[in-house]
């Protein structure tokens, strides 16, 4: 399955910075949150899998498809 959208849960989110380490060409921190940039699908979708799966809190969501 091909990843379609990548979400980030601010609610959720404590700006550990995790995914911007994993895949910074889909994620960057902003006033001490994570959210996906405008490029993610440049991104390979093994780190933004990776990323998803290095956040503490899980607020990383994806749609596949």
């Amino acid at each position: 399955m091909t990843v379609k959208e990548v979400q980030v849960d601010q609610n959720l989110c404590i700006g550990c910075g995790s995914c911007q380490a994993i895949a910074p060409k889909a994620f960057e921190l902003k006033d001490g949150k994570s959210y996906v940039k405008e490029g993610w699908k440049e991104e390979s979708e093994e780190n933004i899998r990776a990323a998803k799966e290095s956040c503490p809190v899980r607020a990383i969501f994806l749609t596949e498809g």
